[in-house]
């Protein structure tokens, strides 16, 4: 199995893991360890392309990266990057993985826009768009960046959207933050 974000041991998260700490990926910190980010801004591009994504991976996880700014302890994501669940084909359903060549491909496509990768997405095919334990587990390794969440639920499709952020000094994180 590859190394990346998601379904991988701690071990298989090195590559995602020093960009972070090097300053690429959520280099914005969206964590800021005085409450971090408060609330998160989608496009209306962003957000209609995490829901789609998510439709059209059912009955898998999607997944993928968001891309934008960070404006004080705001996040603001202009647009998604759907991104190949790199999971084993019998996880998918419950579990996602990015590769990380995939985390560095997009974060150097960005260097000098003013843009980077804020956060990643992914969905819940069968279920709300509530962190699992294991998704707790990601956040408190990633704190840096904004995760969305989306729960595609019903023979319709609806979709339900929710973004949360990980404060490593709060005893409630993670935390939903408001979408505007």
């Amino acid at each position: 199995m590859r190394e990346g974000v998601g379904d991988a041991g701690e071990g298989r998260r090195r590559g995602v893991h020093r960009a972070l700490h090097r300053g690429r990926v959520g280099d914005g910190r969206v964590s800021d360890g005085e409450g971090g980010i408060r609330r998160a801004f989608l496009s209306t591009n962003a957000r209609n392309a995490v829901i789609e994504d998510a439709r059209d991976a059912s009955p898998d996880e999607a997944c993928g990266l968001l891309v934008g700014r960070v404006e004080e302890a705001r996040v603001r994501v202009l647009r998604a990057v759907p991104c190949t669940n790199e999971a084993p084909a019998d996880r998918r359903s419950t579990r996602f993985t990015i590769d990380p060549r995939r985390v560095i491909e997009e974060e150097r496509a960005l260097r000098g826009s003013g843009e980077g990768i804020v956060g990643f997405y992914h969905s819940h095919p069968a279920g709300q768009p509530v962190p699992s334990s294991v998704d707790r587990g990601y956040m408190e390794f990633w704190p840096e960046v904004l995760w969305l969440i989306v729960g595609v639920g019903g023979a319709d499709g609806d979709a339900a959207l929710r973004a949360w952020g990980w404060d490593p000094g709060a005893p409630e994180s993670p935390r939903e933050l408001p979408i505007g």
